[in-house]
């Protein structure tokens, strides 16, 4: 029998803001999650969610799935979108539903 692991809700991640995630393959690259928000505030649901990351502004990642590793969240499969560069770097949205 296998076990099927579990998808990873809002309060595992709102707990991590403030920590970087490794991009694997990109040695040393990180991103740094800032928020973790429900898509409803009206009716959170911990399953449908958004988070954003900061990171570098090189190497700028495209949209993608993208496997970042954290030392509390073990290795993840995100979706990652580009939504826009400042002067810290890019941002990158994940969104969970």
């Amino acid at each position: 029998m296998s076990t099927t692991p579990s998808l990873p809700a809002l309060a595992d991640f709102s707990v991590q803001c403030g920590t970087a995630f490794a991009i694997a393959g990109l040695n040393g690259v990180a991103l740094d999650l800032f928020e973790a928000l429900p898509l409803d505030s009206r009716a959170p649901d911990e399953r449908r969610f958004s988070l954003m990351f900061q990171g570098p502004a090189q190497p700028a990642l495209e949209q993608a799935i993208h496997t970042l590793e954290h030392p509390v969240l073990g290795t993840l499969a995100i979706f990652l979108v580009p939504v826009g560069r400042d002067a810290r770097g890019m941002q990158y949205q994940a969104i969970f539903n």
